[in-house]
């Protein structure tokens, strides 16, 4: 996959990126700056708990959505996950997430308990 630095302009020759199977050493051929840690400061809401998804199938999308706006630049992931059984198992992927470096923070919104603002570059 070609992806453009952000910084000058380049473009790389990368691997697709997985959350959790990145590496600091993919750097720009030209100014060297770690093209996983580039953002555009932009943020992406998905909904992963309103189409009537069970369990499995919204950790899959939650695991889509991770993926893309990891490899799409983006800085911050709004996740629409509703009150159940479905919050819980993202909140309990996002602290592992969160221990393991792959995410820099989570945090359920205080105005909409439903909502998680997940931070994934600085």
């Amino acid at each position: 996959m070609d992806k453009e630095c952000l910084e000058c302009g380049m473009f790389n020759s990368i691997p697709v990126f997985d959350i959790t199977d990145w590496n600091k050493e993919d750097q720009c051929l030209k100014c060297e700056s770690v093209l996983i840690l580039q953002h555009d400061g932009s943020t992406q809401m998905v909904d992963i708990a309103h189409g009537r998804e069970t369990v499995d199938k919204a950790m899959s999308k939650l695991h889509q959505h991770l993926n893309d706006a990891i490899n799409n630049y983006t800085q911050r992931l709004r996740l629409i996950v509703g009150g159940g059984l479905i919050k819980d198992e993202v909140l309990g992927l996002l602290y592992y997430y969160q221990e393991q470096r792959y995410i820099v923070s989570y945090s359920v919104e205080s105005n909409n308990t439903g909502a998680i603002s997940v931070i994934l570059r600085h």
